[in-house]
């Protein structure tokens, strides 16, 4: 680089932060006067108002613990929420399994559920792994009427949920498994 490139770069440089000092009062200008900056955020709600809902901008239902056993899940069945195919058994599915799509559901609107447990034979003929988890009831295939995108952002906050993939054709798989994607 030669010298002058370098000159002008400095030159340049000093302009630049010249230009960004212009106008700011030094430290010990500032600490002598009695300038305050004005306040940017709003301040934390006190301890009392922690449970106000105008105070903290939640919804009031939030703070009451929702409380949904299996029996959200079956709730959802009998309003037809929740749709399931006959050759789709949902007793042997784990009951935290039950409770996400209970909640998506109630979320997202109506689901159909398409598959559940397999047999080694039908997993095969549905292109199923070998090591499935629907051969042991720990999988769920289902249809969302919503954007997937957004289920899929739920489904990836929800802690229960292991495996999490949403097929080309709409159907989305979730277990009980490591956390994984495909």
């Amino acid at each position: 680089m030669s010298t002058n490139s370098r000159f002008q770069r400095a030159m340049s440089f000093m302009l630049a932060t010249s230009t960004l000092t212009i106008g700011l009062p030094t430290a010990r200008a500032t600490a002598e006067s009695s300038w305050v900056p004005p306040a940017q955020y709003v301040n934390l709600p006190l301890q009392e108002q922690i449970s106000d809902p105008a105070a903290t901008g939640s919804l009031p239902e939030a703070a009451k613990p929702v409380s949904r056993g299996p029996s959200g899940f079956y709730a959802h069945v009998e309003q037809g929420i929740i749709l399931l195919r006959d050759s789709a058994p949902t007793k042997c599915l784990p009951g935290d399994l039950r409770d996400v799509v209970a909640d998506v559901a109630a979320r997202f609107g109506a689901i159909s559920v398409e598959s559940t447990h397999r047999n080694r034979s039908r997993n095969w003929r549905a292109g199923g792994a070998r090591h499935s988890l629907h051969l042991s009831c720990r999988a769920i295939d289902f249809r969302v009427q919503a954007r997937a995108r957004g289920v899929m952002a739920y489904l990836r906050s929800r802690p229960e949920v292991g495996g999490l993939k949403v097929y080309r054709n709409g159907i989305i798989h979730i277990d009980d498994g490591e956390r994984r994607s495909w």
